[in-house]
């Protein structure tokens, strides 16, 4: 449902997505996602909820996600990190089928975690800058090591802060190269080069096939009621996680309208409470002409598959025929 013109007579404010940004879900804006997800591997997530390998021992219900160098970094880039994306669940598979080498790991499992708790805990976004302005970054960073830039000792010092900030950050955009680089992970990080310690009680997804779900669950114990766990990358219900918080704020505007006695005040309230309901009302509208939409691409998807199918199915019939005859061709030109 597009918002209105303004010269429709329509109020803006009932149509606010007042949503703070690391909360928003797809029903919201499609494109974006209240978690930050670290993927990985069948075994490689059994070992993390364990906290197998973490610099120091961890207590029960803890685990630990390894920092390592980023792929494709560039030889000269040696900075730590731990990755994350947040990229939609929805669209958490297109990342088998953009990377060889995720798809050879089995990268159909990952981690989720509330996007506002790690923004508090120093996750940052990757800094995707051009080749020729990573290579700078890069070159100073490194130069900062061994010798100061300024003679000013406050300037210098300013310097180096910016710098040893951005270098783990820093991610080149490759935008010489064929494929043009990574933005499509849409890569958060953490910068400890230590690693990351988190508790069970702060994942809040699990993307794993349902074969997986229980030997996860094992090592969870009591921490995996808390969890969704999603597969195919479709069944997180984000209705059901907007409405839960819409619901949060009706009950706040009913409990102080049950305690207003003013008659002036208590329209004041009901009009705030309509316009809340009115805002979630649109939001969900949109979202419904958002998913239908779906619904006509699917017929239109299904016709082209059932096309491309035949043409495959007719291509094949073809070259079985002339691989047949060449055989033949073959056989005969040896037997004379």
């Amino acid at each position: 449902m597009p918002l209105p013109p303004p010269n429709s007579g329509v109020f803006w404010k009932s149509y606010e997505i007042g949503t703070p940004t690391f909360q928003l879900t797809p029903v919201e804006k499609p494109d974006m996602s209240p978690f930050l997800v670290h993927m990985t591997g069948k075994n490689q997530i059994l070992h993390i909820l364990k906290g197998e390998n973490a610099p120091e021992e961890l207590g029960k219900g803890q685990g630990f996600l390894r920092a390592a160098v980023p792929e494709h970094s560039g030889s000269t880039y040696t900075a730590k990190v731990v990755c994350f994306t947040e990229s939609p669940t929805f669209a958490l598979d297109f990342f088998r089928y953009r990377s060889f080498p995720r798809w050879n790991a089995d990268q159909r499992f990952g981690l989720g975690f509330d996007k506002t708790n790690l923004v508090s805990r120093e996750v940052r976004p990757a800094i995707y800058a051009g080749s020729n302005l990573t290579k700078q970054i890069i070159y100073l960073y490194n130069h900062i090591q061994e010798n100061q830039i300024s003679e000013d000792g406050n300037l210098n010092d300013r310097l180096t802060d910016l710098l040893e900030s951005t270098y783990p950050l820093l991610f080149p955009l490759l935008e010489d190269e064929p494929r043009q680089g990574y933005m499509w992970e849409r890569e958060w990080r953490a910068t400890n080069e230590k690693g990351f310690i988190f508790s069970h009680e702060d994942i809040r997804i699990i993307c794993c096939p349902q074969e997986e779900e229980g030997s996860i669950r094992d090592i969870l114990g009591t921490a995996a009621n808390g969890i969704q766990f999603i597969r195919a990358w479709r069944e997180y219900d984000d209705v059901t996680r907007f409405l839960k918080r819409q619901q949060q704020t009706w009950r706040e505007y009913d409990e102080r309208l049950s305690q207003v006695e003013m008659e002036d005040q208590k329209i004041q309230q009901i009009r705030e409470l309509i316009e809340q309901y009115q805002i979630a009302k649109n939001s969900l509208m949109s979202y419904q002409e958002f998913i239908t939409r779906f619904d006509s691409d699917k017929e239109k998807i299904e016709r082209e598959l059932h096309e491309i199918t035949q043409n495959i199915d007719g291509l094949q019939t073809q070259l079985t025929e002339l691989e047949k005859n060449e055989d033949a061709k073959k056989k005969e030109k040896g037997s004379s």
